[in-house]
C-alpha cells in the first residue's frame, strides 16, 4: 500500500479543471514578493502538477504563487529543490522520467524545461546532495537507482557512467547522509535497508557511483516505507509500515554500516508511512496513515534512542502521508491525503511538542510530498 498508488492518475482535462478550482479557492494568489518568507513546493500526483507557495517565516502560513499549480510530468511523487534555489526536480512515477523546473527568483513561478530526463520504471523517490551536484532516483519497478550529475549553469541532468545501479526489490525511499558519503535505500518488499558508498570522483571512481557498504543489506522491520537521517549524520530511522514501528540505526562514520540502536524498533501509531528528523537533531516525527496522527520523540544525541513524548501521538488530518519541518524548525507540516490539506503545527523548541495545529492550506486533491527552498 503506497501513497502514490492510492492517489491514482487522472487525465489532463481533470487536472486543468482542478487547477482552476485551486486558483479560485485561493481568493487571489500572491506573487510571493509581498511577504517575508521562503518558497515551498508540493507534489500533487493526481493533477500531474507541482504547486508553489510563499511561506511566511513568522506565522508559517502558506500563500499560493500566481499561476500555481504548474503542469509537469505524469504523477509526480517526489521532489527536490536545488540548493541555489534556482531549480526544482520531480520524479514522475507514471512517466518514468524526471522533470526540471526553473524557479523565478522574484515570483516563485515555475517553468518546466523540456525534454524530461528518462529514469527507470516507476521512479518513486529522489534525493539531491547538499552541493547540488548529484541526484539519486529510486526506480520502484526496475529495482535500481539512477544517478545523475547536475549542471550548475542550467540545472540539466546527465546520467553518470554505470547508472542505473541494482538494489533490492521495490526500492521506495532514499536517504543520503549529510556528508554525501553514504546512500541508503529502503526495500518495500523486504525488511531491509541497502547501503552504498558514494564515489567522490577521485581515482577510478566516477562521482556518484554506488558501491555496496560491507554488511549491506541491513535488517529492519517489515515494509520500511520512509527513511530519515539526523543532521549530524549519526543515525538513520526507518518507518516500518506493516508492523507499526520505527527502526533506529547508528551509522558508522567510516564505513556507513548500520547497527540497530538499543530498544529498536520503537512503537508508533498505525501504518507509519513517513519519518523526519527535526533540523536540531533533537526530535523525531512519524506520520501514521491509519491512525490519523503524528508520533513524536526525543532523540538521545549519544545513542540515537527515540523516546516518545508524554502527549504523543498528536492528532493530524485524515490519512497523513508525509511529514516535514521548515528549515528553521519552527513548524511541522503534515500532508493529509484524504483531508486534502496541509496541517501546520508549532514546534516547542524545548520539548519538541506540537500541542495544537491549524490548516495551512487546502489542496483539493491528495498531496504527496512537500519541500522547502533553503
Amino acid at each position: 500500500m503506497r501513497r502514490n498508488r492510492r492517489a491514482g492518475l487522472l487525465g489532463v482535462v481533470f487536472a486543468l479543471a482542478w487547477a482552476l478550482a485551486w486558483l479560485a479557492s485561493c481568493g487571489g494568489s500572491s506573487s510571493g514578493t509581498g511577504t517575508t518568507g521562503r518558497n515551498a513546493f508540493l507534489a500533487v500526483p493526481q493533477a500531474n502538477a507541482i504547486a508553489a507557495y510563499r511561506v511566511d517565516t513568522s506565522s508559517g502560513n502558506f500563500k499560493s504563487v500566481l499561476g500555481s499549480p504548474f503542469s509537469g510530468g505524469t504523477s509526480p511523487i517526489s521532489i527536490a529543490v536545488h540548493p541555489s534555489g534556482k531549480f526544482i526536480y520531480a520524479a514522475n512515477e507514471g512517466g518514468n522520467n524526471i522533470s526540471l523546473f526553473k524557479i523565478d527568483s522574484n515570483t516563485g513561478e515555475l517553468t518546466e524545461v523540456m525534454p524530461r530526463t528518462a529514469a527507470g520504471l516507476n521512479p518513486s523517490s529522489l534525493v539531491m546532495d547538499s552541493g547540488g551536484n548529484l541526484i539519486f532516483v529510486a526506480n520502484e519497478t526496475s529495482n535500481n537507482v539512477s544517478v545523475f550529475s547536475v549542471s550548475a549553469s542550467d540545472g540539466t541532468l546527465t546520467e553518470i557512467q554505470g547508472s542505473p545501479f541494482a538494489t533490492g526489490a521495490k526500492p521506495v525511499a532514499l536517504a543520503l547522509s549529510p556528508s554525501g558519503q553514504f546512500l541508503y535505500v529502503a526495500s518495500g518488499n523486504l525488511a531491509l535497508v541497502f547501503g552504498y558508498s558514494v564515489g567522490s570522483g577521485t581515482g577510478s571512481l566516477v562521482a556518484g557511483s554506488l558501491l555496496p557498504i560491507p554488511g549491506s543489506p541491513f535488517a529492519v522491520a517489515s515494509a520500511p516505507f520512509s527513511l530519515a537521517i539526523d543532521p549530524a549524520g549519526h543515525f538513520l530511522y526507518a518507518a516500518n509500515f506493516s508492523v507499526n514501528t520505527v527502526s533506529g540505526m547508528a551509522i558508522d562514520s567510516s564505513t556507513g554500516a548500520l547497527t540497530l540502536t538499543s530498544g529498536s524498533p520503537f512503537a508508533t501509531g498505525k501504518s507509519p508511512i513517513s519519518v523526519t528528523v527535526h533540523p536540531s537533531g533533537k526530535f523525531l516525527y512519524v506520520a501514521n496513515l491509519a491512525s490519523n496522527n503524528i508520533s513524536a520523540y526525543t532523540i538521545d544525541s549519544t545513542t540515537g534512542v527515540a523516546t516518545q513524548l508524554t502527549k504523543s501521538p498528536f492528532t493530524a488530518g485524515t490519512e497523513p502521508v508525509f511529514v516535514t519541518s521548515d528549515p528553521a524548525g519552527k513548524f511541522l507540516y503534515v500532508c493529509n491525503q484524504s483531508a486534502k490539506n496541509i496541517f501546520q503545527f508549532a514546534i516547542s523548541a524545548d520539548s519538541g511538542g506540537i500541542p495544537s495545529s491549524t490548516i495551512s492550506t487546502t489542496t483539493n486533491l491528495a498531496p504527496a510530498e512537500l519541500v522547502f527552498a533553503k
